[in-house]
């Protein structure tokens, strides 16, 4: 009777003992953290100065979007390694790293990180990599005190949309540029449109049901193009039904993260544009040269690349690089939008949809028409468009000085820039089959292609191309405006006449 009384609690022991190591190797022996919860901690070091750590651990539930990690009040400098899942003592093996000269290091990590955060448990190390023992207080000491603490940023709504009314909200870099909003959709709507306005920023839309999506692939429906003025239209495809109910909004810049962005939102519960977006403005008469050539270099933006283009007539034809314009698949993209530089100090209004009249890969060129404003509406009859008069590059000689306007990358400090202008000289020229190019000094970066080159005379003589780094010296490389073809000229004249 003992004896299978032993073998019972034996065969009991090692049927529950599996379950309760793999509950217990979640956590280890490490104290969990809590949000907004700081933990006072101390990290003895050793005399051997094995890499002195401690381990913390966290969990991210699904409606966290972003978590932040700080070290608070260390007097010696602390390092973080965050591992998904496991406890590892191989810093290499970390997801996440932060191991800057500063004392209070923290990470921040969102849904959208290039390791995005996942739902589940997490491992944080507090480490001190040196070899001696720091100097704390005016003498060397043998233990460091710090705390650490936990923020999490949910994505729950803060927001209830009602259709037809604008709304203003922003994205605020201490919320990882994320905030969500709901909006009930009532039976019987074939379909909602939500659109993004009156923003600086290049926002994107996920529309969810049951819960807010913290990325692109918990959305049913998504807008993430590269524009600012963002627009998202659901249901109403191939006759099915939407369904009603309660939709999630989440609108998230995906690009910049420290600056923080107002913008206005409105539903409504039909596929067109509201009425109060379709004014389109007139772009300012002005006498000025110099003010004439900014407002004729505009910024080009397509499915897959934004770069610069300048107006060449008033009746809004444009020439920008082909590379900006080309899909995936080789040809023109679908679609094509101008942005005009109303305003310097604010990224450039996108007004117009383009339709790509010619282009030529050999040349990097493209030849570009005003069709119709942003959201498809028509031209106002008679629309005037500044433009650029087209100079002789045959005139140019070395060192005579130059000016570039556009819209590189680096030209703003969000995920909107504004038009920037550099000079330089002509340092060369370069002739080539059917190409010829100008080399010059001035700088020309990503989102500068197909901008304006212009003389002293605002004459346009040229479209910035590309830089060739040697590592030691850098050279631009201009498209000389004698590379525009002869039938593209034609068209454009004849449209003055």
């Amino acid at each position: 009777m003992r004896l299978n009384k032993l073998l019972i609690l034996f065969l009991l022991f090692f049927t529950i003992f599996p379950l309760f190591s793999q509950t217990s190797s979640k956590t280890g022996n490490t104290e969990e953290l809590r949000t907004g919860v700081k933990k006072k901690a101390e990290l003895k070091l050793g005399e051997d100065f094995s890499a002195p750590t401690e381990t913390f651990s966290f969990r991210v539930s699904n409606n966290t979007y972003a978590v932040k990690l700080s070290i608070l009040g260390s007097a010696a400098d602390l390092d973080l390694f965050v591992y998904r899942a496991v406890k590892d003592s191989d810093y290499t093996n970390a997801d996440y790293v932060s191991e800057t000269d500063l004392y209070n290091d923290s990470i921040f990590i969102t849904r959208q990180s290039d390791t995005p955060l996942e739902s589940g448990i997490y491992y944080v190390t507090v480490a001190y990599q040196y070899d001696y023992l720091p100097q704390i207080a005016g003498k060397r000491a043998d233990s460091i005190k710090y705390s650490i603490l936990m923020n999490e940023i949910s994505a729950k709504p803060s927001v209830n949309l009602k259709p037809d009314m604008v709304q203003e909200m922003k994205l605020e870099p201490s919320k990882g540029m994320f905030v969500t909003a709901e909006v009930n959709i009532p039976r019987g709507t074939d379909s909602f449109r939500v659109d993004v306005f009156n923003t600086n920023a290049d926002i994107d839309i996920f529309a969810s049901l049951k819960s807010p999506a913290k990325s692109k692939k918990e959305a049913i429906y998504t807008a993430d193009s590269l524009l600012r003025s963002e627009s998202l239209v659901a249901g109403g495809y191939n006759g099915n039904k939407l369904i009603p109910g309660k939709y999630y909004l989440s609108f998230v810049d995906q690009v910049a993260e420290d600056l923080e962005q107002p913008f206005s939102v409105v539903v409504t519960l039909n596929s067109s544009a509201p009425e109060a977006l379709l004014e389109i403005p007139q772009i300012p008469v002005t006498t000025d040269g110099f003010d004439t050539a900014i407002l004729s270099t505009v910024e080009v933006i397509s499915d897959n690349a934004k770069g610069s283009g300048c107006f060449v007539n008033d009746e809004g034809y444009l020439i920008t690089d082909w590379h900006v314009i080309a899909g995936q698949d080789g040809r023109p993209a679908d679609d094509v939008y101008i942005a005009v530089p109303l305003t310097l100090n604010m990224p450039p209004s996108e007004i117009f949809h383009a339709s790509v009249i010619e282009y030529d890969k050999d040349l990097d060129l493209a030849l570009l028409k005003i069709d119709k404003g942003r959201y498809g509406q028509d031209i106002p009859e008679g629309y005037w468009f500044p433009h650029f008069e087209i100079g002789d590059p045959s005139e140019l000689k070395m060192g005579q000085p130059v000016g570039i306007l556009g819209y590189p990358e680096e030209g703003g400090t969000g995920s909107g820039v504004t038009i920037s202008f550099t000079t330089g000289i002509v340092c060369g020229f370069e002739a080539g089959k059917g190409s010829d190019k100008i080399k010059t000094d001035a700088l020309i970066n990503n989102g500068n292609s197909g901008g304006a080159v212009m003389n002293a005379y605002y004459e346009l003589l040229g479209f910035p191309g590309y830089t060739i780094d040697a590592g030691n010296g850098k050279m631009g490389y201009i498209y000389s405006v004698s590379n525009i073809p002869t039938e593209w000229l034609a068209k454009i004249e004849k449209t003055e006449e």
